[in-house]
Formats: C-alpha cells, structure tokens, sequence
C-alpha cells in the first residue's frame, strides 16, 4: 500500500518491528478506567502532543516511548521529554516554512533530538486516507497502520460529545464544552472517525479493552 518502512526511521525505532504498540489519544475516555497497568504492558506506547501522565498513572499508565507531536503552537514545553520525538506536521505547512520548519520546531519542543516525518510521507498519509489537513492523533495511527505495526488504541474519541482532552480542569472542560474554547474545527474529525472505525472494523487496528 505505500513505501514506508520501519527501516526508513532512525536506528531507535527499529523497536517497533514485532513489537506490541498502543497509541495513546488524549480524549476524555483515556483515563475513564483504572487501565494503568494494562497499558504499561505493552511494548511500546506512543502519546500524542500535550498528555499528561503524572498523577494519572493508575488511569493512563506512566511510560512514554515515543512522543508524537506536530510542534504546533499551543505544544507545551516538557521537562519529561521522551527519548524518541516524532514530529508529524501537515504537508501545507512543511511546503510553506521549508528549512526554516527546524528553527520552529526546535524552538517549541526545547530541543534538537528529535525526528521530522519528510513531507513525501506527510503528503502520502494525507492524499491516500483521502482526510484534508488531520489531526496528529490521526497521524500518528495512519502512519502506524502504513508500517505493519501491531497497534492498539486507547482515549481516541474524535470530539464527540466533548472537545476536551482528559487533562483538562475542570473549568477548561467546561469553557471547551461550551464552545468558548473551540477545538479540532479546523479539522474533518468526522472522516477520521469513520475512517479508523474502518480500519477496527476490518480487524487491521485494535482497541484496548477495559
């Protein structure tokens, strides 16, 4: 289906060949069950942008292998940061900064030691899922899926019934349920549901069962 291949990244992420990988989403249903320890057993877990883990690991586990970003504006600094960081920006944007994307991205993230996925492999994951400008989350399972990898996902609700992210206040939560705070409307949230759900229903992805 497409010419990506585990072999093509840096040598630190040959650890996904063979190895049981969940990807971990930032939706409100992640830390709805005590799962920590569950999801501490896989091999290999992936977070997207801003998660959290701290106080939260009996609910969303405590291990990060590999940190999935796209160094967008509102990224937090970590001081955890993990020692594998791939960055997946859109196509659009990788065409417009050039060069000038690493100063960016170096900038936001408070670090050089860190992986840009090339814009042929942007631009292939958006014009093959047929999805306009994706999420990270989005992302980061397509490009999971594209290697072969064993993959399982975890807390990926694509905004429904709430834009909020687990980690979220109480008063956050309630600004973005309100749409004071709006988030993912520049996004086809809708399509990329559809199309994973296609992807769980063809038995290609899992989900973590609680």
């Amino acid at each position: 289906m497409s010419d990506i291949s585990v072999n093509d990244l840096p040598v630190e992420y040959q650890s996904l060949i063979n190895a049981s990988v969940l990807i971990v989403g930032n939706g409100p249903s992640a830390a709805g069950h005590e799962l920590g320890k569950k999801i501490d057993n896989f091999d290999q877990i992936i977070r997207i942008n801003n998660y959290t883990t701290y106080n939260m690991e009996s609910q969303v586990g405590s291990r990060t292998d590999i940190w999935v970003n796209g160094a967008n504006q509102g990224l937090k600094h970590r001081t955890d940061k993990p020692a594998k960081i791939l960055v997946m920006i859109p196509p659009v944007v990788l065409e417009h900064k050039g060069d000038a994307i690493h100063t960016r991205v170096e900038r936001r993230l408070g670090t050089k030691d860190y992986t840009l996925l090339p814009i042929e492999i942007m631009s292939l994951m958006e014009s093959t899922s047929g999805i306009d400008r994706p999420t990270t989350g989005f992302f980061a399972i397509y490009f999971c899926y594209l290697l072969g990898l064993d993959i399982t996902l975890h807390g990926f609700d694509f905004f429904v019934g709430s834009t909020a992210h687990y980690f979220d206040g109480k008063l956050k939560r309630w600004l973005k349920d309100k749409g004071i705070i709006r988030k993912g409307g520049k996004h086809d949230v809708s399509g990329e549901k559809e199309f994973v759900e296609s992807l769980i229903h063809e038995e290609k992805i899992k989900l973590l069962t609680t």
